[in-house]
């Protein structure tokens, strides 16, 4: 979202790792810090700096440069600074994100045991014989050097050999054909009606823009000319690789844009006010083949194997516009728009010289590195592997080989547990809480759906027909298998009218448990806890972490994700997930009274990070926009403090610093700042900071008094909950 890079985002629980396609400044800046920035101690002395965060004691220390080795930094000062100082001075950043973090350091440590995988010679189940040939398909660039862009030119000519409107029908619903699934509109994904929290749906989308944002096809700016050059000059290499002309390049480009701009400017879905979702959007089999016009969706897809699914949402204005476009005029437009949408397909399974060129263009300042930086391979295996339809394997064979054993499984379900009635207890204690409203919110959280570490199946690529290079197969090839496979077993799930929010399906790539991160789905009132992010903390302190390593980093970010069901958002929606009942009637289970209570309560946190300026005369933080996650943050400390009430010997100081060492960063200003504008997490340095010093335990710990940086009087404190 930030990027000239790959970039490194904050995301849900802590800082997860993002392939991104977008512009971010490059730089390495660097800010004196507070104890040398030619602020005298008269001059801090006389402003009054009483009402913002730190007095005026702390530093950004998340951007490079801002602590130093001299800096005398006490904890009682600057918690972020002086609990990390060691990392951050060590820390050397990747130069392909301009970053180092324990995130990266985590991201890094998955890919090593991904790579693991692949040549554990104990491991030599069908899945693992299949993961092994893919992974020799990706990193043979012998191979693929000798291949060039020869795997793509068999889709392409398909795709040129269409000659009418009934031959791009079977096009579109011949899987062996079009496997990346390409069409004007085509399933994403099954999911949970939005009404009925017990039934599910097949959703179906409009297809991706190669300029990114609707919006990019209606108003011409210079974020608009400047994508549409990328893609100009994306097409234009591959296709000039295959052997197009200038003038069947231009001619291309022009058909799909022309395609794209109508898909733009008839996709109105996220306009759709609630009655229309409920009663529009949301069709069965009949409502469907009414919408469709002279538009054969039931025929393509139920060529596509959903022949049984009886529950579609959809953009139904779209679905209706189709028939307006779908004809024999149009073709040689629809073709060019499958064109480029199969070479963005593909663009990365093919040769070195392709590749470096994808990742210069979508990671500029990249290209001036002789190879891949450790943290660009954790990133691009497994982006590449998620296009490549193969991170359900992945997952299943990572389980089996580091979580065979139960005990980190375990430890986080009976730490999950623990805070659950944790929560309870936080809940009965709330004073500003009506008896009907904390009724309501314990029904919520004792019918939270806990996903932890395990999905609820295995991948079973079994089917999957995976060539090596010797028997004639490419990385191309082993991708349209892996994405048909995604597909079959979407096609199938679709056929069955319920839905169990309870159930953490592997093949759903959106939850896949390598990644490293923590999320909670408000429609699912669910959190899922995922095996990549435990590697956080044994990047931060090995294998052998303590209890309380463990419950500042892993314990911290299971409470944020179940208190993103009791955030500003999260309590919009009832104990199944749902805003509205089967009659379109709002559900909100707080009292009147109560809401406006917590509203107060949330704008007070939102005005205190609001004071803050991180770098001296640069932007201040906008409170409004990263409340939510500062409330989940807050919930997450709270509610492991609560916990280790009932743990003997509990070691605070371990546990604080432990906390702290999740969020430890290094970056450039210019990231910090970008960091700023765009995301809805408060910055890392203010993640330690700030949530710390609401509570009496950090505050006793380090024997905190008033007038130093971290202490904050109960009156002024802002936790919601």
């Amino acid at each position: 979202m930030i990027g000239k890079k790959w970039i490194v985002i904050r995301k849900t629980t802590s800082v997860i790792l993002l392939a991104a396609l977008a512009v971010m400044s490059a730089g390495c800046g660097s800010t004196a810090s507070t104890a040398d920035s030619g602020m005298s101690s008269q001059k801090l002395e006389s402003t009054d700096l009483s009402g913002v965060p730190g007095g005026g004691k702390w530093v950004d220390s998340d951007v490079y440069g801002m602590v130093k080795p001299e800096d005398n930094i006490r904890l009682q000062d600057d918690f972020a600074a002086a609990a990390n100082k060691d990392y951050i001075l060590s820390a050397v950043m990747d130069p392909a994100y301009e970053e180092a973090s324990i995130v990266l350091d985590a991201s890094k440590l998955v890919y090593e045991r991904c790579m693991a995988i692949a040549s554990d010679d104990t491991m030599t189940d069908d899945n693992a014989s299949k993961y092994k040939t893919l992974v020799k398909l990706h990193s043979n660039w012998d191979e693929r050097n000798k291949l060039g862009v020869e795997p793509l030119k068999k889709y392409i000519s398909d795709i040129q050999s269409i000659s009418s409107i009934s031959d791009l029908t079977e096009y579109q619903g011949s899987t062996s054909r079009n496997p990346f699934k390409l069409g004007l509109l085509m399933p994403e994904s099954v999911g949970v009606q939005v009404q009925f929290p017990d039934r599910s749906t097949l959703n179906l989308t409009a297809p991706s823009l190669s300029l990114g944002a609707v919006s990019s096809y209606v108003e011409y700016t210079g974020k608009t000319l400047s994508a549409k050059e990328r893609c100009d000059d994306v097409i234009g290499y591959f296709l000039g690789r295959i052997g197009f002309s200038e003038k069947e390049i231009k001619d291309t480009l022009k058909g799909n844009y022309r395609i794209e701009t109508f898909i733009a400017r008839n996709s109105n879905i996220d306009y759709f006010g609630v009655k229309e979702m409920f009663t529009k959007a949301q069709n069965n089999r009949e409502g469907i083949d009414a919408l469709q016009g002279d538009y054969p969706l039931l025929q393509i897809l139920d060529s596509r194997g959903y022949s049984g699914c009886d529950s579609f949402y959809v953009d139904y204005t779209y679905l209706k516009s189709l028939s307006g476009i779908y004809t024999e005029k149009n073709l040689k437009d629809i073709k060019s728009f499958l064109i480029v949408h199969t070479i963005n397909s593909t663009k990365y399974l093919l040769d070195r010289e392709s590749y470096e060129k994808m990742v210069a263009l979508y990671n500029q300042g990249a290209g001036s590195h002789e190879e891949f930086s450790d943290g660009q391979l954790s990133v691009l295996f497994r982006n590449d592997m998620k296009i490549c339809g193969f991170l359900p394997l992945l997952d299943t064979l990572y389980l089996e080989k580091y979580f065979k054993d139960s005990e980190k499984t375990d430890q986080v379900k009976e730490f999950t547990d623990a805070l659950i009635k944790a929560y309870l207890k936080i809940l009965d204690e709330e004073d500003w809480m009506s008896d009907s409203t904390k009724t309501a919110a314990k029904e919520k959280l004792q019918n939270m759906a806990l996903h932890l570490i395990k999905p609820d199946n295995v991948a079973d690529y079994s089917s999957a027909e995976i060539k090596s290079y010797e028997e004639g197969g490419n990385l191309v090839e082993a991708a349209a298998e892996g994405r048909r496979m995604l597909e079959a077993h979407m096609a199938d799930k679709s056929k069955s009218p319920d839905w169990d929010r309870f159930k953490w399906d592997i093949y759903d790539a959106g939850r896949t448990t390598t990644e490293v991160n923590c999320v909670y789905y408000t429609n699912e009132n669910g959190i899922y806890i995922m095996a990549g992010y435990l590697a956080m903390c044994d990047a931060a302190f090995g294998d052998a972490s303590s209890l309380e390593q463990f419950a500042g980093i892993v314990g911290t970010t299971i409470g944020h994700e179940i208190t993103h069901g009791f955030d500003s958002n999260g309590t919009k929606f009832d104990l199944y997930g749902r805003q509205f009942d089967e009659n379109i009637n709002a559900i909100d289970w707080m009292a009147v009274e109560d809401r406006s209570k917590m509203d107060e309560k949330a704008s007070k946190l939102a005005g205190y990070f609001s004071l803050a300026r991180p770098i001296p005369g640069q932007q201040k933080v906008n409170g409004n926009s990263i409340k939510d996650e500062a409330i989940a943050d807050m919930g997450g400390v709270k509610s492991v403090l609560y916990v280790a009430k009932d743990l003997p010997d509990f070691d605070y100081d371990e546990f604080f610093r432990a906390f702290a060492r999740q969020y430890a960063l290094q970056t450039t200003k210019e990231n910090e700042l970008g960091t700023m504008k765009v995301d809805m997490h408060p910055l890392p340095f203010h993640r330690i900071n700030i949530m710390l010093q609401q509570y009496d335990e950090f505050i006793e710990t380090y024997d905190i008094k008033p007038g130093d940086g971290m202490y904050l009087s109960p009156e002024k404190r802002v936790c919601v909950w």
